[in-house]
């Protein structure tokens, strides 16, 4: 009996990281139920649906990143997992945040809104083929290339929940259309080569420096605004952040492995030496080149030389033959006029 109680606690055990993924779908579930029903209301319910849909969302975020940590925890990582992961992400960072923002405000943009909408979706579910094709079979991935689709879905509902604490609904033309430039740029954002820290592995100094940055901006926020302002602005230093260290990596790199070469050929002497021999040995190819040439040269003047020694013979030779045929005629000549 006590066995068999044991082999259903780990059997249950693998269950537990596929329950966490699957609340991550269910508040996804539970914001596009919020967005459709908020397009048949009016004035403040409708914000209050669309503020529990952002809400929602952000729970989605929440859930999403325990399931990982679950399945470290109770060693249940299989590929089964990974794979429903996957899935769930395009569910709750593509399909539910492109809803809500298209529920919010972009549907009274026509159809560069419905666009909008949909680039940031396709953003999302390439983002997250992409990691699966890059992520690495061992070791620790230090840098996620592109915004991770998470935070890509709590810019969207941190742009709801923001307007929604101010009062700030876009109506006009410019605020519509500026609203689905930033949803496009999301969406590229997520695409790109732009790199952000994944807080994974051993911690730097500059890891602790930007978690404690973010968490005084967040409190400090809250105090000073609300904790909706306070999430908008954190969003904001995450994607801010995350440009500057591309900027500054790639500064840095060029610089970098000019001194690594500088300081390799001057501290190794076997380089130098390398170096020297090379030298020595283009010159001395260079040196024998040019005396292949130059005897080559010489050897062509002297076998134009020998041609020519060589017709004046045959000249000379057949000038003798012609002489020697002029006396005998001459000669034989006289003797007939003798007869």
């Amino acid at each position: 009996m006590v066995e068999g109680r044991i082999k259903k606690i780990k059997k249950a055990r693998f269950a537990l990281p596929s329950l966490v993924t699957l609340g991550s779908v269910f508040c996804a579930f539970l914001s596009m139920s919020f967005v459709f029903k908020s397009q048949a209301l009016q004035g403040d319910e409708r914000l209050l649906l669309l503020q529990y849909a952002a809400i929602a969302i952000i729970g989605s975020i929440v859930f999403d990143t325990f399931d990982g940590k679950v399945a470290r925890w109770t060693k249940t990582s299989t590929k089964f997992g990974m794979e429903l992961d996957s899935l769930s992400d395009c569910v709750s960072f593509g399909i539910a945040p492109a809803l809500l923002i298209y529920g919010f405000a972009l549907n009274e943009a026509g159809i560069f809104g419905l666009i909008a909408s949909f680039i940031y979706a396709c953003g999302a579910l390439l983002r997250l083929a992409r990691f699966n094709i890059e992520a690495p079979d061992e070791g620790v991935q230090t840098f996620f290339k592109g915004i991770p689709s998470p935070a890509g879905a709590a810019c969207l509902a941190a742009i709801v929940l923001a307007c929604i604490d101010t009062q700030i609904m876009p109506s006009t033309p410019f605020e519509l259309n500026t609203l689905c430039v930033v949803a496009i740029a999301v969406g590229l954002l997520m695409v790109s080569n732009v790199k952000y820290k994944t807080l994974k592995g051993k911690k730097t100094k500059g890891d602790i420096a930007f978690v404690l940055i973010g968490l005084i901006l967040f409190g400090s926020m809250c105090f000073v605004f609300t904790p909706s302002i306070a999430f908008f602005l954190l969003v904001c230093y995450f994607v801010v952040y995350g440009m500057l260290l591309t900027i500054y990596l790639n500064l840095k790199r060029v610089p970098r492995r000019r001194r690594a070469w500088r300081e390799s050929s001057i501290s190794n002497p076997a380089v130098k030496r390398s170096n020297k021999e090379e030298t020595t040995k283009n010159a001395d190819k260079n040196a024998d080149n040019s005396a292949h040439k130059d005897n080559s040269a010489s050897d062509s003047k002297d076998v134009d030389k020998i041609a020519d020694n060589s017709e004046r013979e045959d000249k000379s030779a057949s000038n003798s033959e012609d002489s020697k045929a002029a006396e005998t005629s001459a000669k034989t000549a006289e003797t007939k006029t003798e007869d």
